[in-house]
């Protein structure tokens, strides 16, 4: 097994486990969506970054099956960790310095990618990144909040 596969896998286990014992502010149907928006999310800015334009690769050219799974299972967990922790009764200040906190961890665990070698940039850097993150953060908050809205107006509870 390649050391990328390793990798994968064993980052898949970490955040899977911190998803899954972290204590929940989400009811489980919003974990759902979320991760499932936010899985579909990645993979398509994904597909266009690096399938279309070729910016970096992850893994080997095409679609591989482990960065594969390692891309829906990365994007699902980090959501619902992402979504579970922000401050959302806080100030405006303390949204955006955790969205500038997961932003700076984000961009360490892709570098960490990067030194394994499970990110190849080609026309790519690392701070095309650091500054992406913070509106991608940002969409996944604005969907939550937008998915919560919808449940609320149309529930017949």
């Amino acid at each position: 097994m390649k050391l990328v596969t390793i990798f994968v896998l064993i980052s898949c286990i970490v955040f899977t486990l911190v998803a899954y014992l972290i204590p929940k502010k989400m009811k489980p149907y919003e974990i759902y969506v979320t991760s499932l928006f936010a899985a579909l999310f990645g993979l398509f800015i994904d597909c266009i970054l690096a399938l279309k334009y070729k910016f970096y690769v992850l893994d080997e050219p095409g679609i591989q099956i482990p960065p594969l799974i390692g891309q829906v299972v990365l994007y699902s967990t980090t959501s619902a960790i992402l979504l579970n922790f922000f401050p959302y009764g806080k100030s405006i200040k303390s949204k955006v310095i955790y969205i500038l906190g997961f932003t700076l961890l984000t961009v360490a665990y892709e570098f960490v990618c990067y030194k394994v070698g499970f990110i190849k940039y080609h026309e790519w850097k690392i701070w095309y990144s650091a500054l992406s993150y913070p509106f991608f953060i940002a969409f996944l908050i604005w969907h939550y909040q937008f998915f919560q809205r919808m449940v609320k107006k149309n529930s017949t509870f």
